[in-house]
């Protein structure tokens, strides 16, 4: 897929793939993979972020997510 930013090995997912291939991820990843992902702007998820509302990684400036973590942040916000 020309000019996706998903990480190689996630794909394009399902709605319902979606808490699946995050748990899978095995890196951290960007705002921009994860906003992908989930069908957000990166905007919304550094929003989020400075808000302290999900779990994320500084690493210096940068802003980093793992999968593991954002599928248990979801299924918990969906209870």
């Amino acid at each position: 897929m020309a000019g996706s930013t998903i990480p190689e090995g996630l794909g394009r997912a399902e709605p319902q793939d979606v808490l699946e291939r995050l748990i899978q991820s095995e890196r951290l990843l960007t705002a921009k993979e994860l906003a992908e992902l989930l069908a957000v702007s990166p905007k919304t998820l550094y929003s989020y972020v400075s808000r302290n509302m999900i779990p994320h990684y500084k690493i210096e400036a940068n802003v980093r997510f793992r999968g593991k973590d954002v599928a248990e942040w979801l299924r918990r916000r969906a209870a």
